[in-house]
């Protein structure tokens, strides 16, 4: 069964805002897969005056979307798809981008979803670059090419169309780049649909597939109607035949005796119908109108019938519309006699016979299953395609409780920031009492007013309300909630003085959405945005930094699977240790019995010997200094009198190394005899 029936109608999803007990559930997933199953496929006709097309996809729209994209990472966002913000901007939290995504695919997607069905007609994309930019690294590219597909009916994603569908791609003025270019858009035959997913395929250079990035992505349409009948009666119709008849010109129309309805319940059953007085002026020229019918037994609705009045009428069946039927467990489901066909010439109608295969009783044994039943039709051979729900029988004496979220949850399909909880409940047969919730199953408190729910983890929201009678309705709804964002601890060793090893731990505090990725950067540039830093990397083991003579820092951030990134942690590394000895030479002169001697004392700082040699234009010697001591060494001249100078002095000790010299002034010790 696809995402569109088994999920999205019937509010068994994780990304619906609300949970209903009773007949409003029901009632709703009816209506919405009928209004899917007649226009979901198909194209629509233009937009009129009143429905002027708008961006759909607008995250402060009245049907706004929810959004998932294939990947993102952490100093991007994939919120700045529909943020309405469309304007030139290097800030990369302000775009969708996707450097870095594991396995480096070939294709990068971002989809959106509606609760309510959108008939969209164009798209329109602002992509993000930095090939050829000032400080660009050409990670991220304009992708090769890009396409949109669209949820059909099915729950398939099948490709837009259109006579004139082209999916243009910016070109890059290489003499004058830029980084936020131009918007393209792609226009294409309106779809009415519940989802809508952008695929960009990404570019390769020199040998390597490129990153992609989007500031923007607009669809551009309007929201279709639904409708969700929710009758008080209960005994009335949710849903009733979408009759449809053909005739030619001139001849009056054989309109049904008949029409099924379908009660809150079910099954599927057929009633007597008066049909109104149809003119003959309705039928005298090609063209349609409608009809309103009076089903027996039901003097507060109506049904209505269209007429398609043609020259000729077409034999040629170009699409079957689905049908839908309602069931209780154990009971067989039935299905309409005959399907709704559209035919070649753009006329329909509802009483094309059709053979419905056998239904195994084991589909129809449980509530909340829902399953689909093929059906031959003469002339068609792709056939039909009726979709049952099984659904508990409503309990009409107990309180009709819902329960409501203030918004959806993210595209990982949890909540990052507490969801408020609003709870309503409708009475039966008798005023409602009073309205209690849980958050754990076993501690009951009063409901006075919406609440948030700051729980973390699976949490399961149960609601029940009381009426006079006594009588209980009950809801609930589980949702998956993470509002705190991982940490991550910074260990480092320096290894000879001329590196550090860093090892990252990142952790998610339980019960959260555990940890998906974690980036690193390194640079000079203690902001973790720092335009000399390098580029941000995915952490998989331990990482080696060269050190330098300045400071250098290392930058993190974590995201875990619900989408929570973390505040960039920031570590400074020690400074390059010197790989000098410190070793300090000093040059004297003296006299001795009227000649000049040279003296050379080396002091050894470190904590280790150091082998010594002092070489000078009267001699070289060769002397071992201890650790923290002093060595001197004596030259003598033989000379009354000596020019300035210096000696050379170089030292050697654990596996490091001193290249110096020490200089003395010109000494005279008196008149040589």
């Amino acid at each position: 069964m696809s995402d569109l029936r088994s999920g999205r109608a019937v509010g068994s999803s994780g990304v619906n805002s609300a949970v209903t007990s009773g007949v409003k559930r029901i009632a709703a997933a009816v209506a919405l897969m009928l209004a899917l199953a007649g226009a979901g496929a198909a194209a629509v006709s233009p937009a009129t005056a009143a429905d002027e097309p708008i961006n759909v996809a607008l995250a402060s729209g009245e049907n706004a979307p929810t959004v998932e994209v294939s990947y993102v990472p952490g100093w991007n966002s994939a919120a700045a798809l529909n943020n309405g913000v469309v304007g030139p901007t290097n800030t990369l939290s302000a775009m969708w981008g996707t450097w870095g995504a594991p396995n480096n695919p070939t294709q990068d997607t971002a989809t959106y979803s509606w609760e309510r069905p959108v008939t969209v007609s164009s798209s329109k994309i602002y992509l993000w670059q930095n090939h050829l930019t000032p400080g660009g690294d050409s990670g991220v590219m304009i992708p090769s090419a890009w396409k949109i597909e669209y949820r059909n009916t099915a729950g398939d994603w099948a490709p837009v169309t259109g006579a004139g569908l082209s999916y243009p791609v910016p070109v890059l003025d290489t003499s004058a780049p830029v980084a936020s270019l131009p918007p393209v858009e792609a226009t294409f035959d309106a779809v009415t649909t519940t989802a809508v997913r952008l695929t960009l395929d990404r570019q390769v250079f020199n040998s390597q597939r490129k990153a992609t990035s989007v500031i923007e992505w607009q669809v551009w349409g309007v929201n279709a109607p639904v409708v969700e009948p929710e009758p008080e009666d209960p005994n009335a119709f949710i849903d009733s035949e979408h009759v449809a008849v053909r005739t030619q010109a001139g001849t009056a129309p054989t309109l049904p005796a008949k029409v099924w309805v379908i009660g809150e319940n079910g099954p599927l059953r057929y009633v007597d119908v008066q049909w109104g007085t149809v003119a003959a002026s309705s039928y005298a020229a090609p063209g349609k109108f409608t009809v309103v019918g009076q089903p027996a037994a039901y003097a507060d609705q109506t049904v209505e019938a269209t007429v398609f009045v043609g020259n000729t009428l077409s034999d040629e069946i170009d699409s079957v519309d689905y049908s839908v039927s309602i069931t209780t467990p154990g009971v067989a489901p039935v299905l309409p006699d005959t399907v709704r066909a559209t035919y070649a010439d753009g006329t329909a109608s509802s009483s094309v016979a059709v053979d419905w295969d056998d239904v195994p009783a084991a589909a129809y044994a449980e509530a909340d299953a829902i399953f689909d039943v093929e059906g031959a039709v003469t002339g068609f051979a792709d056939g039909a395609v009726a979709t049952v729900f099984v659904v508990e029988p409503l309990d009409q004496t107990k309180p009709i409780v819902s329960i409501d979220f203030d918004s959806a949850p993210q595209g990982s399909g949890w909540y990052t920031t507490a969801p408020t909880v609003t709870i309503t409940a409708e009475e039966t047969a008798s005023p409602v009492a009073s309205i209690e919730y849980s958050l754990d199953g076993e501690t009951w408190k009063p409901y006075t007013e919406p609440f948030a729910v700051s729980a973390q983890g699976e949490v399961t929201v149960s609601a029940r309300a009381t009426s006079d009678d006594a009588a209980v309705g009950e809801a609930s709804a589980t949702v998956k909630i993470d509002t705190i964002a991982p940490t991550t601890v910074i260990d480092y060793v320096v290894v000879d003085g001329t590196s550090a090893t860093v090892t990252l731990t990142p952790t998610d505090s339980e019960p959260g959405s555990g940890v998906t990725r974690t980036v690193w950067s390194d640079g000079p540039d203690a902001s973790p945005t720092g335009a000399t830093n390098n580029m941000y990397a995915t952490y998989e083991e331990p990482f080696s930094v060269l050190l330098t003579e300045e400071p250098r820092y290392v930058h993190v951030q974590a995201q875990d699977a619900a989408g929570n990134v973390e505040s960039h942690v920031t570590v400074e590394l020690p400074k390059l240790t010197a790989t000098t000895l410190d070793i300090t030479p000093v040059a004297t002169t003296r006299c001795v019995a009227g000649k000049v001697s040279l003296i050379v004392s080396v002091t050894n700082k470190e904590a280790f010997a150091a082998d010594v040699v002092v070489k000078t234009p009267y001699g070289e010697k060769s002397v071992a200094v201890k650790a923290g001591a002093t060595a001197t060494s004596a030259f003598t001249t033989r000379l009354a009198s000596v020019a300035g100078g210096s000696a050379a002095v170089t030292a050697t000790g654990d596996d490091r190394a001193y290249d110096g010299s020490a200089a003395w002034a010109a000494a005279s010790c008196g008149a040589a005899r």
